[in-house]
């Protein structure tokens, strides 16, 4: 889960860079890229879809690596990781 959460959140830091670069500086109607995304200043605006899967990536990826977090404190169930090192389980 840790692994695909941190593609997730990659991948959207990817597309963001990628809309920044190729979507409007000022509101498109007949494309309907009317929603407005911000870099530190710099406005650009996406259409609906790709404000979603933006923010679907970013903050699945946040709540897949803290869920993976939470599980492995709390209900670990192969305890491998020992004083002495990483042994496999008895």
């Amino acid at each position: 889960m840790v692994t695909v959460g941190v593609c997730s959140f990659l991948g959207s830091l990817l597309l963001f860079q990628a809309l920044g670069r190729r979507s409007p500086t000022t509101p498109d109607l007949p494309a309907r890229q009317t929603y407005q995304m911000t870099n530190h200043g710099y406005l650009f605006y996406v259409t609906r879809e790709q404000c979603w899967l933006f923010y679907g990536l970013l903050y699945g990826g946040w709540g897949l690596g803290a869920s993976a977090a939470l599980l492995n404190w709390r209900w670990k169930v192969i305890h491998n990781l020992t004083p002495q090192g990483w042994q496999l389980p008895k």
